[in-house]
């Protein structure tokens, strides 16, 4: 009995601490999450995004948002989130039930670019990427996309991104990518990004880009600014050479 009782204080000790961990604006850094959607509507072409993406949309040739993400040190798989949310949205949520989740309060002009720079709001994405993000960055729902709109934009400037869209449906190094954002954001800005990659069709695809920015981070038009320079580990999983890929291919 009294080992039982020992066991028993200490779920309940271990499930306080896992709580108090998840508390509004109690993180380290952010990870800015950008999609490469033509790849991404290679797997999943009956996304309604995906369905009538074509070559003139903003996603055919520039990185979408995917999300904002707070994070903790050590946290690689990114389990910190829904901070003050609703056990029955955070149910929907975990079912990808997005659209029947509650609306956010945004205004025209933030919705409005937020449909270019995130077209799954078509699936409801961004009520997901608040839900079990956004809520915990400390922000409203709309300082917190308009600051995500603002960091896309910026963004799709640099000349890495420039660089991409030149090559969009040829094949690049891993290796020049890096030398690329080194060269641009300075030495050992490498270490604030992380290249993801998928296969499909047995073609090694760039999916998504992840970079690693500061908590209190200031929006400036030198990206490098921005970066968390502790270097964090965590490897994307693109080989050597991948594709960029286009639309519809």
């Amino acid at each position: 009995m009294k080992k039982l009782l020992i066991f028993t204080i200490t779920i309940l000790l271990f499930t306080h601490t896992t709580l108090q961990a998840d508390t509004k604006g109690k993180f380290d850094y952010y990870t800015l999450a950008l999609s490469w959607m033509p790849a991404f509507c290679e797997s999943k072409p009956n996304r309604r995004e995906c369905q009538n993406q074509d070559e003139k949309r903003f996603d055919a040739t520039h990185f979408i948002l995917h999300g904002l993400w707070p994070n903790v040190k050590g946290d690689k798989r990114y389990t910190y989130g829904y901070c003050d949310v609703s056990k029955s949205v955070i149910k929907k949520d975990k079912k990808r039930r997005w659209c029947k989740m509650p609306k956010l309060d945004l205004s025209k002009n933030v919705r409005k670019n937020l449909n270019q720079f995130m077209p799954s709001t078509a699936s409801c994405l961004q009520r997901h990427e608040w839900y079990k993000h956004g809520s915990c960055s400390g922000l409203s729902e709309e300082d917190y996309y308009a600051l995500s709109n603002q960091l896309v934009e910026k963004f799709s400037k640099t000349d890495f991104s420039q660089y991409i869209a030149k090559h969009v449906g040829k094949n690049v190094k891993r290796k020049t990518l890096l030398k690329k954002f080194d060269k641009e954001f300075g030495k050992g800005s490498r270490s604030s990004l992380v290249l993801r990659c998928k296969k499909v069709r047995r073609k090694s695809l760039l999916t998504e880009i992840q970079i690693h920015l500061k908590k209190n981070f200031r929006v400036t038009d030198d990206f490098g600014k921005m970066f968390l320079k502790e270097k964090l580990r965590v490897h994307g999983n693109c080989p050597r050479s991948f594709k960029i890929d286009e639309v519809g291919v």
